[in-house]
């Protein structure tokens, strides 16, 4: 192998290494949107779906990531009636992305798209390529880094959209968890009050006078 071909083989290896790395990043962001699934039921139940989401999710490959993604971005499916418990509170929680048909479908032709070049890549291309041709290594970079400029472009996008997701839901959190903080307060002050400032209220005032002196007695 000439020095020439060596060199332009190094450059591809490292580009077909960039690339499945952005793909990896993309996949984990959409196994990441995976789980956000319509729940409902009582708090125990909620919380056995979310982790069995979270398994299904480790497990999804690009192809069923992406579908789950966009499934998602279509509207969140209808939660199953169910008969509320008897004995616990039942939960109803949903999430849905809105967005003009435009974009929406430019999103979905980039992820095809993209989904088809990394299949034909890791299980076709590579195999047959021609590794000791620095032309055909020429060419895959510089279709590879075109490649992995809208790869990247899909990795900010979901990846923005994670992060506004996430922010939604820690500040619905704090909202809720401080709106039962207030509730408790109030609950705790609506209490019988037994306090020495109670009584005084309660009490006329020359009457209190008169019990302490018997007291200093």
């Amino acid at each position: 192998m000439s020095q020439s071909a060596s060199t332009s083989k190094d450059a591809v290896l490292r580009m077909v290494g960039r690339t499945v790395v952005n793909f990896q990043r993309l996949e984990h962001n959409l196994k990441m949107a995976a789980r956000l699934r319509p729940l409902q039921g009582t708090v125990q139940k909620i919380q056995k779906d979310m982790a069995k989401q979270h398994e299904r999710a480790a497990t999804l490959t690009l192809g069923q990531a992406i579908q789950s993604w966009l499934a998602y971005c279509d509207g969140p499916a209808a939660p199953h009636a169910q008969t509320p418990d008897l004995f616990d509170v039942t939960f109803e929680t949903s999430f849905a992305l809105e967005s003009d048909p435009d974009s929406r479908a430019q999103h979905t032709r980039a992820l095809s798209d993209l989904l088809q070049v990394r299949n034909e890549l890791i299980h076709s291309r590579l195999a047959k390529f021609e590794w000791d041709s620095p032309q055909a290594c020429a060419d895959l970079v510089a279709e590879l880094e075109k490649v992995n400029a809208s790869v990247s472009e899909q990795i900010n996008y979901t990846g923005s959209l994670l992060r506004e997701i996430g922010e939604l839901f820690k500040e619905h959190a704090e909202f809720l968890a401080a709106e039962f903080m207030a509730s408790a307060s109030v609950a705790t002050g609506a209490r019988p009050n037994t306090s020495s400032a109670a009584v005084k209220d309660k009490v006329p005032e020359g009457e209190l006078s008169a019990r302490r002196a018997q007291l200093k007695r």
